[in-house]
Order: structure tokens, then sequence, then C-alpha cells
């Protein structure tokens, strides 16, 4: 059976990119704090074993979140599973560190309230974008698979 593909107009499409970075963003930074607090802990009770406990639980954090954003803002069904989380989460964080390098680069030329003011909205649509594209890898429900 053929399902049916919701097409969105251009302006839908870069409103939903843009508040699917903003509200991925504003949440992976308060995320963050928390897993900080919890590695923290991991790295002293397990040295190594922990820091690496605590590296696939941010990608845990990331794959998530970016699930249940597509979910809610994409309409989208997304698989679920452990192995599709830590895949989507560790594939959206290298891809999400490589895209930022240019604005690292440009903030440290060009240290300025209002260069970081430009970069946060600029990159706001291209993470929006970015996690949108990680997630369609994922499309799918977990009944479908074999």
């Amino acid at each position: 059976m053929e399902e049916d593909k919701v097409s969105y107009s251009l302006p839908s499409q870069v409103g939903k990119y843009f508040l699917h970075g903003i509200v991925f963003s504003l949440l992976l930074t308060l995320l963050v704090f928390l897993w900080a607090f919890i590695a923290g802990f991991l790295v002293v009770a397990g040295y190594v074993i922990g820091l690496i406990i605590g590296i696939v639980l941010l990608f845990f954090i990331v794959g998530g979140l970016n699930i249940v954003l597509t979910e809610i803002i994409w309409d989208v069904p997304i698989r679920e599973n452990w192995q599709s989380i830590l895949g989507h989460g560790l594939l959206l964080s290298i891809i999400l560190v490589l895209a930022g390098i240019p604005s690292l680069l440009v903030s440290l030329y060009y240290p300025s309230l209002t260069v970081t003011i430009i970069l946060f909205i600029v990159y706001t649509f291209i993470d929006g974008y970015i996690a949108r594209w990680i997630a369609a890898i994922w499309e799918g429900s977990d009944e479908e698979e074999p």
C-alpha cells in the first residue's frame, strides 16, 4: 500500500525548519546541562568506563530529542528502537559539529554580540534542516522492521 506524502509550501517548510532548529537548540542546551551533571558523576564513579557511558548517553539524548521533535513538528513516524535512537544521535551529533565549524571560525575572527545573534538565527535554519534530514533516514515505524 502506498503512503500519502504530505507536501508543504516553501514558506511552511522554512518555518518548520526554523521551529525545529530553535526548539532543538534550546532544549538540547538545557539537556546538556543535565547531562554534564550526570556525566560528571559517571566519570567520578567509573573513570574511563563512566566517560564512555556518559558519551553514549549524550547520543541517546540527541537522538531521542530529535525523534520527538520530528514526530511533533513534521508529523512523521520515526523508528524508536534503541539502535535507531543511538545511531540517530551519533550521526546527528557528528554532522552538527562539522556544520558548526564555519560558525566557530566566524565567531573567532569577528567576536561580537551582533555576529553571535546573526549566526544563531542563521544556524537555527541550518540545524533544523540537518536535524530533519537526519531524521528522514529513520522514517517509518518499528512494526515495519522484521
